[in-house]
């Protein structure tokens, strides 16, 4: 049975008529369906549901927060005893007391724009969909092949002492595909992509074209077995989308969250190079550098109608031609360091779990030049079409990353692969080596991004265009 809006409702008055200056109850319901296929046969087809519900309260200036699945009187009388007693125990050894940044009541609903709602697809379909993916990854080197589809519904309701009442319903559809080539005398070459999810219906799977897909993986990975290494020297380099995505959440997504530099949780998330006395000064990249979160952007996995917070969807600037000058807030951290709520950035992973600050939808903002007359502009180089493994410190400052697949650039035209490639760098120096973006901007999905104590996996979404760099130093490893 649902959780009504009448329990939600009645939870937060009885929180507030016993001194909460501030409660909200979230109820969500969620569920996910996968289908997997491994070297032409199914491999697994799971299904997984939950529901439940979180009280948070603010007293005596500091947060409390209990969930359960339970929804007996009995057990909602004692959910909030133990967001109280959990108040009061934050309480006896916080450092600043809770103090919100105002955002007025909101009221609606939200819900995913879908064309073919993708728990209404036949298992058969989605079967031999795999099937078919599976077989045009063949290759006389492959020796294992992997595919993969998947939804996600979430429902949510968020009631506060405030006045917001707000319904949401988010679908989420995505795919993963991965081919291994192994051959005598050689490092194996992997070619995988694990990030192709959107806020959308089975329409944004026939859209991926995995059985194409299929095709182009496997072709990468028998043409690296066989490539020869590159000198390691300095080179332009231009990064596939998906690459910069991943960068664009590891050096930017990260470093702007608000909670990084309040050091809610040093120890594990890090902290930041991107201080309050910076913004607006800090050279982040160069002029064509500009990076947006964008909380109203359609299909991407960290668009809402309003955050765990309540705060509708927005959209805001982090670096503005290579400046930063914007962070990722919850009412709480932008409470804290008495700012507005530029937007708003506090999730939830399930219900049970407490809302902290995530990203949204960050994205590197395109270019106008078009990729070709981009690839034109590099006499030698190498394109970097998706990453591998990667590190990096917990400021979000210096970091390394390797490569699946590289791609010869001589004179202006692809010719060939390299193997073994990885760079390492600081973020605003390599981001100022940045000297071109182009207009092939494209979005891209993350399921698990991983934060928080207890360890929250939060989906997100990423925004690039082929982008080129100018004299990175590469590594080269055998």
């Amino acid at each position: 049975m649902a959780i009504t809006s009448s329990v939600s409702t009645d939870l937060v008055h009885l929180a507030s008529s016993r001194g909460a200056t501030y409660a909200d109850a979230r109820a969500v319901e969620r569920e996910h369906e996968a289908v997997g296929v491994k070297d032409g046969a199914v491999e697994s087809v799971t299904r997984t549901s939950d529901r439940g519900l979180g009280l948070r309260v603010v007293h005596r200036g500091a947060w409390g927060f209990a969930a359960t699945d339970r929804t007996d009187e009995a057990s909602l009388r004692a959910l909030v005893d133990e967001a109280f007693r959990r108040a009061e125990a934050s309480a006896s050894v916080q450092r600043r007391s809770v103090r919100l940044a105002p955002v007025a009541p909101q009221r609606g609903e939200y819900r995913t724009s879908l064309k073919r709602d993708p728990f209404t697809v036949p298992l058969a379909e989605r079967i031999d969909h795999l099937l078919a993916v599976d077989a045009n990854s063949l290759g006389p080197n492959v020796k294992t092949r992997r595919s993969a589809v998947a939804a996600y519904r979430t429902r949510k309701r968020l009631v506060t002492s405030e006045g917001t009442d707000v319904a949401q319903e988010i679908v989420e559809t995505g795919a993963g595909l991965s081919v291994l080539a192994v051959k005598a005398g050689r490092k194996p070459a992997s070619r995988f992509d694990s990030r192709l999810v959107r806020q959308a219906g089975w329409e944004y799977v026939e859209h991926l074209d995995l059985v194409a897909r299929a095709a182009r993986y496997r072709d990468d990975a028998e043409a690296t077995l066989d490539a020869p290494l590159p000198t390691e020297r300095p080179t332009t380099l231009v990064f596939a989308p998906e690459f910069l995505a991943l960068l664009v959440h590891e050096s930017c997504g990260h470093p702007t969250e608000a909670d990084r530099l309040l050091e809610h949780e040093v120890a594990f998330a890090g902290t930041t190079f991107m201080w309050p006395e910076d913004r607006g000064k800090l050279r982040y990249g160069s002029a064509h550098v500009s990076m947006t979160a964008d909380a109203t952007l359609p299909g991407g996995m960290g668009t809402f109608g309003w955050d765990d917070d309540g705060v509708p969807g927005m959209r805001t600037m982090l670096v503005d031609k290579g400046i930063f000058v914007g962070y990722l807030t919850s009412r709480e951290t932008a409470g804290a360091l008495g700012l507005p709520v530029a937007i708003g950035s506090a999730r939830a992973e399930g219900w049970q779990h407490f809302p902290i600050v995530r990203m949204v939808n960050v994205s590197l903002d395109p270019g106008t030049v078009p990729y070709a007359d981009l690839l034109r502009g590099v006499d030698s180089g190498l394109l970097l079409e998706a990453p591998a493994s990667y590190s990096l410190d917990d400021k979000r400052q210096n970091f390394h990353f390797s490569t699946q697949t590289a791609r010869v650039i001589r004179d202006g035209a692809l010719d060939g692969y390299v193997r073994g490639v990885a760079f390492q760098s600081l973020t605003p120096d390599f981001w100022g080596r940045c000297d071109g973006v182009a207009d092939d901007w494209e979005l891209h999905g993350f399921l698990s991004c991983a934060k928080g104590e207890p360890l929250q996996l939060m989906r997100v979404g990423h925004g690039a265009a082929h982008a080129r760099f100018r004299d990175v130093p590469i590594e080269v490893r055998e």
